[in-house]
């Protein structure tokens, strides 16, 4: 525990971190200060190193379906010779053997130590020859209490299909596997080409085996210089939608800092939740979005999206604010407020012939789904209404934008495409404290 405690003094991680542990589990309660601190990548697979000892047993992810003839496979695994945990992912066929397997593991992990050793030769400048990779013991056995030597081993003519168990154990020389099959999956995760201050911003993303609103969602900024560090990012409401504290296991903490050392500058950790809202002070710089996707007491693997562009300024008073000033209140009870609008279906929008002969007054940008879905969500919430109606609504834009969004604000929503063939329609949204 002492180490721990000097790591995080080495690092300036100025948060307060009390541990308790219960079985195999350690739970960390981190203070709301940890939002302003600024932590190196580095710096940050540092604290993960003095943490491995306090996680709970390390994780093999692994993802079968039955209409699928390959099984997939992904684990952080930190080999003796190297300093940093490296990301290993795997696509076998079912019809594999286990022994075929556990070989392209070790020749992975060996292909890894030949990396990281001539990259470390080449920033060190050493002459040395470079040390070869010794060769792995990797098993898999099935699960049972107690050391591994009282656990059966699996035979490594099995096939994939049938060796890989939920609850069974890999070992990799002296490191001890969880094997996790179909845990939540992070399928995609993409921020906006288009991000602008002032407006919400959330990622598209999909997930298999949960919902992703379900998943845990972590706001990185890109820092350029110290002028920031006295900026506020985020306006005082949005602060507050942060919480008194980021809470949870160990391992989540642990599986959020691996995922980041993808990036390879300073970020600082800003905002928590799927989705953000970036304040004028944000401007011109990038934005990091760390997902950990969780289904009760079920963690895969992470996954790290960076902004294509900076936060840009926003297109400064929208006529909607304007009537926004009279809907400020919720209607009170015995009234509803309906709002009715056509978002112009990105079906359409996106076309040389409506560039050229519909809007022919109206930038390319503007057209855009990703700068206009900012505008008209704005609009539309801003006008708490019960019922929305909404037409020319694109399929996609209302799975991944409008139905998480509204959802965020209580409402319920359905999907009725035109004819039931074409990839637009109309969607209706109410408020379930209003209609049940």
């Amino acid at each position: 525990m002492q180490q721990i405690f000097r790591q995080l003094t080495c690092v300036q991680f100025h948060t307060c971190i009390s541990m308790c542990k219960s079985k195999s589990m350690v739970f960390v309660y981190v203070s709301p200060i940890f939002r302003n601190c600024r932590i190196s990548l580095f710096q940050l697979r540092k604290l993960c190193s003095s943490l491995t000892m306090a996680q709970s047993q390390p994780q093999l992810f692994v993802k079968s379906l039955e209409t699928d003839d390959h099984i997939y496979m992904s684990f952080m695994y930190k080999p003796d010779q190297l300093d940093t945990y490296r990301a290993f992912s795997l696509q076998r066929k079912k019809a594999e053997t286990l022994h075929a397997t556990l070989g392209r593991i070790s020749a992975n992990i060996s292909k890894a130590v030949e990396k990281g050793m001539k990259r470390k030769k080449k920033t060190s400048g050493a002459s040395n020859s470079i040390s070869c990779c010794t060769e792995l013991t990797i098993k898999l056995f099935a699960n049972a209490n107690g050391p591994l030597r009282n656990m059966t081993e699996i035979d490594e003519n099995t096939l994939n299909i049938d060796a890989w168990k939920d609850g069974y154990i890999l070992s990799i020389g002296d490191v001890v596997f969880n094997v996790q099959v179909n845990t939540p999956t992070v399928k995609t995760l993409k921020l906006p080409t288009n991000i602008m201050a002032g407006f919400p911003l959330y990622p598209r993303c999909e997930a298999e085996f949960s919902h992703f609103l379900d998943f845990k969602f972590f706001w990185f900024l890109q820092e350029k210089s110290s002028k920031s560090k006295t900026k506020p990012l985020f306006n005082d409401d949005s602060q507050s939608n942060v919480g008194i504290s980021l809470s949870g296991k160990t391992k989540e903490l642990l599986d959020m800092c691996y995922s980041l050392g993808i990036l390879n500058e300073s970020w600082r950790l800003i905002d928590c939740g799927w989705c953000t809202l970036p304040s004028n002070s944000a401007i011109g710089y990038n934005l990091a979005l760390a997902c950990i996707p969780i289904n009760e007491e079920r963690t895969g693997m992470p996954l790290v999206a960076e902004s294509p562009n900076p936060v840009s300024a926003g297109p400064g008073l929208c006529p909607f604010e304007e009537r926004h000033l009279s809907t400020i209140k919720m209607t009170t009870p015995g009234y509803f407020r309906v709002v009715s609008y056509n978002i112009l279906a990105d079906l359409y929008a996106n076309s040389d012939f409506t560039r050229e002969h519909l809007f022919p007054y109206c930038p390319a940008y503007a057209l855009d789904i990703d700068y206009r879905k900012q505008l008209f969500l704005k609009e539309i919430m801003g006008y708490n209404a019960d019922v929305i109606c909404l037409q020319e609504v694109d399929k996609k834009v209302f799975e991944f934008d409008l139905l998480p969004c509204l959802k965020q604000c209580k409402f319920e929503g359905v999907f009725s495409s035109k004819s039931g063939q074409v990839a637009e329609g109309e969607a209706l949204f109410f408020r379930k404290s209003k209609f049940r």
